[in-house]
């Protein structure tokens, strides 16, 4: 084990570690050893190394369908297909700080950009900008908390559950029923049965976009749900591309990673 490596890190960060390991043990954090403290370290940075690969490419096949679906929908709301710069109602007020945000990166991934690049000196087009949108941006124009009243809306929807069933529903054709449940669990009552696969899709991005913000800043997992967050992302790809699902199934090293595990 690296045990150098390991004691260099902030005791304050291990010890919740620690504290993991005597619990599970049934013992007192402090008759846990460094040894065990390391093992446990260094399966937890793999653990979000195999997050990050499996998260990746869900990112990447959602930006893909989302932007596709809302290019659709903003043409035929009378407005071009660069639903970022020149979003519909409701779209627009939506996207408004993501685009932003993704032009200035944008920009600046232009600047650094080599004299030599193709696209040093060319202008910013869509797909720039939509590369640069990060997991929180998506997941943002799904519905998912409900209204405690709806008598303020004319068609009974809020504008999210609208932009759901008049655009984003499409970026998920193979979205069963089944799959549905899965996703939502129980549905509440509030919740209109027209719109609750876009809640279900909502609400499963939203646990997806917190575990990424936790490995993101490195932090331990010990009480994530990993298998259910797994489901989260099968069922995600399956109702977007049977086949894409199928394929990180067998590229994902979440599972392998989990076996792993040190005792106890």
């Amino acid at each position: 084990m690296p045990q150098l490596l390991i004691a260099a890190v902030d005791p304050v960060r291990l010890s919740s570690y620690q504290n993991e390991w005597a619990r599970r043990a049934g013992v007192s954090p402090a008759d846990v050893s460094k040894e065990a403290v390391a093992s446990l370290y260094v399966w937890q940075v793999s653990l979000n190394a195999a997050w990050f690969e499996t998260l990746a490419y869900t990112e990447a096949v959602l930006r893909r369908t989302v932007d596709h679906s809302l290019r659709v929908w903003n043409l035929e709301h009378g407005r071009t297909e660069n639903w970022l710069d020149d979003g519909a109602t409701p779209l627009a007020k939506f996207v408004a700080r993501s685009a932003q945000d993704a032009r200035r990166q944008a920009q600046h991934a232009r600047t650094i950009r080599t004299v030599t690049h193709k696209g040093s000196r060319q202008p910013l087009t869509l797909d720039d900008l939509v590369s640069q949108l990060s997991f929180g941006s998506i997941s943002t124009l799904f519905p998912r908390v409900p209204p405690s009243d709806r008598t303020p809306y004319k068609s009974g929807l809020n504008a999210r559950e609208n932009l759901w069933i008049s655009g984003l529903d499409k970026a998920f054709p193979h979205l069963t029923t089944e799959q549905n449940r899965g996703l939502l669990g129980r549905l509440p009552r509030e919740i209109p049965e027209s719109v609750s696969p876009g809640y279900a899709v909502g609400r499963a991005l939203e646990r997806l976009r917190r575990l990424r913000n936790r490995i993101s800043h490195h932090e331990q997992t010990f009480s994530v749900e990993h298998v259910q967050r797994l489901h989260d992302v099968s069922a995600l790809l399956r109702s977007i591309d049977p086949g894409a699902a199928r394929s990180l199934a067998r590229l994902d090293r979440v599972r392998r990673t989990l076996a792993l595990r040190p005792l106890p």
